[in-house]
């Protein structure tokens, strides 16, 4: 039976993981004040008062045409819509509450509906968010942290009477009246109980088997057809062995926001979703249409360049694995499908040759993606048995062949096999995620432990990197001295804010990458090493729910740098 059930769950995700990207789209009532999609919670605005707003709400520039096909312009196969958001507001005719579009404002017509037809005419998946605890309009909502205490008593609330009455009635309205919806996107599911949750993923199959549901149904681990991580979070390699995404927004926003004019340029959504996609990520990007049934034309603009890019590239990100290689390269990323990996290269990284460490397979064929006649690129393989080292060299034309990223294919003789031990990278930089370590807690210190492979020698500056959320004061999370052993030497310091990351791959707002200086090592050999880092911000990877943002500064990774090189 398990492993009847097993496989269903992976028939039931394929189609996901093989999309990559979809449009996440946050749009609701709260549109009408411009301030984003918490402004009810953030301004304590009265549930009557907030009520009032509705008869304003009239988004007669709505067109579903429109919206899906800016989706599908800019290579996303699948759309996630707020079919209601923590304000309670249902933006489609809901039978059982009557503070919906359709009945309470003057637009009077069902755009999940109209959405619906149209995603299936342009051959888009229709997913569905919905807040199945937080409801600051219900009287009976009870969420862990994030209630309406301002016109509610916490003491009085009955949680089952909103349970039953109004959360399960409306999943079920989206899940029989609208055809068939590709997955349900819960969120903040605090204070929900293991049994609720399991119950709440029967009911939803009861209605749709091959439904999907994301992590966000509950805090309770292994609940839910794949995690989502946290907002704007991007993982580590090798932190998730399971399927994953990244939910993203556009700009600072998640709702509409007319103060919010800080927006991701095409280069910097390519970069992340190709990271995330090496990673083995869907990226779910956000836009927040305005109150007029518009999707900001700065989003458009954006998505449909990052579109053409996608276009031309699509066969090293759809339905392509994650990268085989346990550490970031510092070219770019790879993809992998059968017998064939993709390189995909930085723009500013591009030079005459590209040089890869660990490739094990035998290269049948290396060519540009962008040359449409596949013409040989000239390449080198090597391997010296007595480090165990495998180095692949290609020779490049000058110029990148495409806009910000260019991809490399290679063809190889069987699947890709590398080697899979954190090892010195072509610049003589070593990259330790933490996710690898071996950790462990000894009288309070806590300890992680990587091994790695040094193939060039030398002094090298050892450098902590961590994520550290906007307004966050760094001393008061490094006021402790962090300890590294490597090679007979140790290092002890106070970890400093010395260098600002300003467009990291792997992290955007409200996050920033900070680098440390710890101080300077010199390995003189050869071969294997190992290094050891004492320091309270270590933690073992977390293999349930992440709430990630909870956390104001984490450590990510430990570097060796080589002097005189960044």
């Amino acid at each position: 039976m398990l492993v009847e059930e097993q496989t269903k769950a992976t028939e039931r995700i394929k189609w996901w993981q093989e999309a990559k990207f979809g449009m996440f789209i946050h749009w609701g009532l709260y549109a009408t004040l411009a301030k984003g999609e918490w402004v009810m919670a953030a301004s304590k605005i009265p549930v009557k008062e907030y009520e009032q707003f509705a008869t304003q709400f009239n988004p007669k520039e709505f067109n579903a045409k429109e919206w899906v096909g800016v989706a599908k312009r800019a290579g996303m196969k699948y759309i996630v819509i707020t079919a209601k958001h923590h304000d309670g507001f249902a933006m489609y005719h809901s039978k059982v509450e009557k503070f919906n579009i359709v009945d309470a404002t003057p637009f009077g017509r069902d755009p999940m509906k109209e959405l619906a037809e149209e995603c299936q005419k342009q051959g888009i998946k229709l997913c569905f968010y919905y807040s199945h605890v937080i409801d600051w309009h219900h009287p009976h909502s009870v969420h862990e942290y994030y209630n309406n205490t301002w016109d509610y008593n916490l003491e009085e609330k009955a949680f089952y009477n909103y349970w039953h009455n109004l959360a399960k009635p409306q999943i079920q309205e989206l899940l029989t009246q609208y055809g068939d919806i590709g997955l349900l996107w819960f969120d903040t599911a605090g204070g929900l109980s293991k049994k609720d949750s399991k119950e709440l993923v029967e009911f939803v199959r009861s209605f749709q088997p091959n439904c999907l549901i994301n992590s966000r149904v509950s805090h309770w681990p292994n609940i839910g057809d794949y995690q989502s991580k946290g907002d704007n979070e991007i993982p580590m390699y090798g932190e998730d062995s399971g399927p994953w995404e990244t939910p993203m927004t556009l700009n600072q926003s998640w709702g509409y926001s007319d103060r919010d004019q800080v927006w991701k340029t095409p280069e910097s959504i390519i970069r992340k979703m190709v990271n995330i996609v090496s990673k083995g990520g869907n990226l779910l990007l956000n836009v927040g249409p305005t109150a007029e049934g518009i999707i900001p034309e700065k989003s458009v603009e954006v998505l449909e360049q990052a579109g053409e890019w996608i276009e031309r590239n699509g066969e090293a990100i759809y339905g392509t694995n994650a990268s085989p290689f346990p550490y970031e390269l510092e070219w770019g990323a790879v993809t992998i499908k059968p017998s064939r990996m993709y390189l995909h290269v930085n723009n500013e990284k591009w030079s005459d040759q590209l040089k890869l460490f660990g490739l094990k397979n035998k290269v049948v064929k290396a060519y540009l993606l962008a040359d449409s006649e596949r013409r040989n690129l000239p390449i080198t393989q090597s391997y010296t048995e007595s480090i165990d080292h495998h180095v692949l060299g290609i020779d490049l034309p000058k110029d990148a062949p495409d806009q910000y990223i260019s991809i490399i294919v290679l063809e190889l003789e069987g699947n890709a096999q590398v080697d899979d031990q954190f090892m010195q990278q072509v610049s003589g930089s070593v990259n330790l995620d933490l996710v690898h370590a071996e950790t462990a807690v000894e009288k309070n210190e806590k300890t992680a432990k990587w091994d790695f492979k040094i193939t060039q020698p030398g002094a090298f500056d050892v450098v902590l990197v961590n994520f550290k959320k906007i307004n966050t004061v760094w001393e008061d999370h490094y006021h402790e001295e962090v300890k590294v052993h490597i090679a007979g030497q140790e290092l002890k310091t106070i970890p400093q804010e010395d260098q600002l990351i300003k467009d990291s791959p792997a992290c955007q707002y409200p996050y920033s990458e900070v680098h440390s200086i710890l101080g300077r090592v010199h390995l003189y050999d050869s071969g294997n090493n190992s290094l050891t880092l004492t320091c309270n911000k270590i933690q073992e990877k977390s293999f349930g729910t992440e709430i990630w943002q909870a956390e104001a500064v984490k450590l990510r990774s430990i570097k060796l740098v080589p002097v005189g090189k960044k």
